[in-house]
C-alpha cells in the first residue's frame, strides 16, 4: 500500500483534533448537568422535608386548638383593611 499523501494526514489530525476538542466540550456539559442534577435533588429534599414539618405541625393538638384564635385575627385583619380604604 501506499503511503498517506501530506494532505491526507493533515486532514486526519485536523479531524482528531476536532474530535478531541468535541469530546472535551461533551465532557464538561455533562458535568455541568451532574452538578445541577444534584442541586435539583437537593432542592426537591429539603421541599419534602419542610413539607413534612408543615404537616406535623398542623397536626399538632396546639395547632388545632389555636385555628379559632388565628381564624379571629384572620377577619379582624381583613376587617381592618376594607374599613381603611
Amino acid at each position: 500500500m501506499s503511503e498517506p499523501t501530506t494532505t491526507t494526514g493533515i486532514d486526519w489530525e485536523a479531524r482528531a483534533r476536532t474530535a478531541e476538542a468535541r469530546v472535551e466540550e461533551l465532557a464538561a456539559e455533562r458535568a455541568r448537568l451532574w452538578d445541577e442534577l444534584h442541586q435539583l435533588r437537593a432542592k426537591e429534599r429539603q421541599i419534602d422535608h419542610y413539607q413534612e414539618r408543615a404537616e406535623y405541625m398542623e397536626g399538632t393538638a396546639s395547632w388545632k386548638l389555636t385555628w379559632p384564635l388565628r381564624e379571629v385575627k384572620r377577619l379582624y385583619v381583613k376587617a381592618r383593611r376594607l374599613l381603611e380604604y
